[in-house]
């Protein structure tokens, strides 16, 4: 007995894939892509020192927590989206690259004349 079904809208083509999975693999290459050449420009720029001291681990959430205790709670839906963006893009960077972007969320985050923008670009939204 031959079962046949008639193909929803977005089914697989004749590769298997559908139009939006290949968009969005495209757009995931391209991220990939676009991730590996900073951190090449990175390590270019700073390359790895011969004597890395350790320094004390701490959790993605622990950092997290203490940004959001630095930062207005208006910031806050912001700065747990930049923790989650560096955090998911880590894995291919050298560590001193992930430390800089850190670096950079909390310097924003401590920023006053940001804040001041930020709260004057929401109050407009």
């Amino acid at each position: 007995m031959t079962v046949t079904t008639t193909p929803s809208p977005g089914a697989t083509n004749d590769n298997q894939e559908t139009h939006l999975s290949g968009a969005r693999l495209g757009k995931v290459v391209r991220k990939v892509l676009q991730i590996r050449e900073a951190a090449t420009a990175f390590e270019q720029d700073w390359p790895s020192l011969p004597n890395r001291p350790p320094m004390p681990v701490f959790a993605w959430t622990e950092l997290e927590r203490q940004l959001l205790s630095l930062a207005p709670e208006d910031l806050a839906p912001m700065v747990r989206d930049l923790v989650s963006a560096i955090r998911k893009e880590s894995g291919p960077k050298p560590p001193e690259m992930v430390l800089r972007e850190v670096l950079i969320v909390a310097a924003t985050v401590l920023d006053e004349t940001f804040q001041e923008k930020w709260a004057e670009s929401t109050a407009q939204s």
